[in-house]
């Protein structure tokens, strides 16, 4: 059974510091949630209060409608896969999975079914005599899995489970995490400072900056309309810069900036008013022919400083009116450093974030 996870106006201070602001969430049955920001954030902290290991200022944590406050950790039925696995090094690979099993005293015979069955979920069989130091990183992170989900948790907690991984096993493991949370059911936490973990894996993320909930959105909407300068930039590339509005009429805003101008399609801002505005390097539409070159409207003009060879991509750094603008294009375009170039913009790509 998946439980729902409520979390009401949690404070946490630290002496004089804050740590959490006034943290509330409501994630449904079986979801999972990741809490993603800079180091500092809050983020570890406020898996520690649901996880019980550090009691909160105020507010509440609920699991399934049961308030969790004044539950020890032992008795709230959750797992942690920390950073470091904290696997026992002396203790062998099965003797590791059994260990929540057998502090919930589960009788030898289940113990072994359950266990063998964790094993089998996460690709361990046949290594259940072996000692931590005998497997690869990858393989003891998927002991530290197994020993979590071996329990049945109703809420499964995950502290930057990746972090000391190369980046190729990064995305195999944090595939695997993800095809058997969803196999399980278990609603999940998970935290991390990795946005292309976060993408990749959530239903819901939760950005955090400061102690405070930043917004809450799904992966694709938290990328493609980021409310703020802070999540704009955190969560995958952007160029954002300041403009003013010149015209606003019905539907749509003509603004002007350092960028050039555009008419983007808006509401709620008026002739003279100032905002930020945010567009991704991928938006940015590469001008190959003659024609385009004099519009002046969702079209911006620059000489390339710096191109990055990124694989699949050229990152192009393009100087415009004295501002550093990045923008991605095709692999196949050979163009070289000092080139002048043109892109447009659509309207819809550009967003509006507040500072």
């Amino acid at each position: 059974m998946a439980y729902r996870l409520a979390v009401e106006g949690i404070h946490k201070y630290f002496g004089e510091f804050q740590a959490l602001k006034n943290i509330s969430f409501d994630i449904e049955p079986g979801k999972f949630v990741t809490l993603l920001g800079p180091s500092g954030c809050g983020k570890t902290t406020l898996l520690r209060v649901i996880a019980g290991f550090l009691e909160p200022d105020g507010g509440r944590v609920i699991f399934g409608g049961r308030v969790m406050n004044e539950v020890p950790p032992n008795k709230r039925n959750t797992a942690m896969c920390f950073q470091s696995y904290a696997l026992f090094p002396h203790k062998t690979v099965f003797e590791n999975i059994c260990f929540g099993l057998r502090m919930r005293k589960i009788p030898a015979a289940k113990l072994t079914s359950m266990a063998e069955e964790a094993m089998n979920m996460v690709d361990l069989n046949g290594l259940g005599d072996r000692k931590p130091y005998e497997l690869s990183g990858g393989q003891q992170q998927r002991v530290a899995l197994a020993r979590a989900v071996v329990v049945r948790p109703d809420i499964l907690l995950f502290d930057e489970p990746l972090s000391n991984l190369d980046a190729k096993l990064r995305e195999k493991v944090r595939v695997d995490i993800r095809n058997l949370q969803r196999s399980l059911g278990i609603t999940t936490v998970y935290v991390t400072h990795d946005q292309a973990e976060a993408l990749a894996i959530s239903d819901v993320i939760i950005a955090m900056n400061k102690g405070e909930i930043v917004q809450i959105s799904d992966p694709r909407s938290i990328y493609d309309a980021p409310k703020t300068k802070f999540v704009a930039s955190f969560i995958g590339t952007a160029n954002i810069v300041k403009s003013r509005c010149t015209f606003a009429g019905p539907g749509y805003a003509r603004v002007e900036c350092p960028y050039g101008e555009f008419t983007i399609p808006v509401t709620g801002i008026s002739a003279g008013s100032e905002q930020y505005i945010c567009i991704r390097p991928e938006d940015m539409q590469l001008i190959t022919t003659d024609e385009g070159q004099n519009q002046s409207a969702n079209v911006l003009s620059g000489r390339i400083v710096h191109a990055v060879y990124m694989g699949n991509t050229v990152d192009l750094f393009v100087e415009v009116n004295d501002q550093i603008v990045r923008a991605s294009v095709a692999k196949d375009y050979h163009i070289k450093e000092g080139a002048w170039v043109s892109f447009a913009v659509a309207g819809e790509e550009i967003r509006i974030v507040e500072d």
